[in-house]
């Protein structure tokens, strides 16, 4: 009988990324404490120059780093 912790199985697929639903009455100034934190390190990432991921990529890039191999990954 095959030891179910070593057992080979296809990682589920992840679901795809859907965008965060923003309130349209949410200001800087209504934002929770960790929300204006993230928001700053957004717009800071964003004024660094560094590529923004698009979905797909980023999608790509969360099943690479839970250890999905992709055969034409460049790593």
């Amino acid at each position: 009988m095959p030891n179910p912790k070593h057992a080979v199985t296809e990682a589920e697929p992840l679901p795809p990324v859907r965008r965060a639903y923003i309130p349209p009455d949410l200001t800087y100034e209504t934002m929770s404490e960790m929300g204006r934190e993230l928001f700053d390190l957004s717009q800071e990432y964003a004024a660094s120059g560094e590529k923004l991921y698009t979905e797909e990529e980023l999608e790509r890039e969360l099943k690479r780093r839970k250890g999905g191999y992709y055969p034409d990954d460049d790593e």
